[in-house]
């Protein structure tokens, strides 16, 4: 990531195999929850916050879900209650995903060494 923790466009589409195209669709159709900063000549800089927001369209997309859909569950998680708790729920299950990925090497590793 480039300092201040913003990267471009470019970065984020490579880091989370998401096309540009579809990045900008996304902001347009998803107005006010993917919102990247733009620079002085407006070129698009997401912060650690949009890409968690992305990773969580990502997941409900898989999940079968419309952008319509999506739109509506996130303007509802914020109304009531703590709009931290999503950001918290979204760190919960990438610590989760990342200790599952690290058991699997874990035995992975360990099965190659009974062999």
């Amino acid at each position: 990531m480039q300092e201040n923790n913003l990267i471009s466009i470019q970065e984020v589409s490579n880091l989370l195999k998401v096309p540009k195209p579809t990045l900008r669709f996304w902001e347009k159709e998803l107005d006010g929850i993917l919102a990247p900063l733009r620079t002085n000549g407006g070129q698009r800089r997401y912060t650690v916050e949009n890409i968690a927001v992305i990773e969580e369209i990502q997941k409900l997309k898989s999940k079968g879900m419309s952008l319509p859909e999506i739109k509506r569950k996130f303007s509802n998680s914020h109304k009531g209650g703590n709009p931290n708790s999503n950001n918290v729920d979204l760190l919960a299950e990438r610590v989760a995903e990342i200790v599952k990925v690290e058991v699997n090497r874990f035995f992975e590793g360990e099965n190659d060494t009974n062999e």
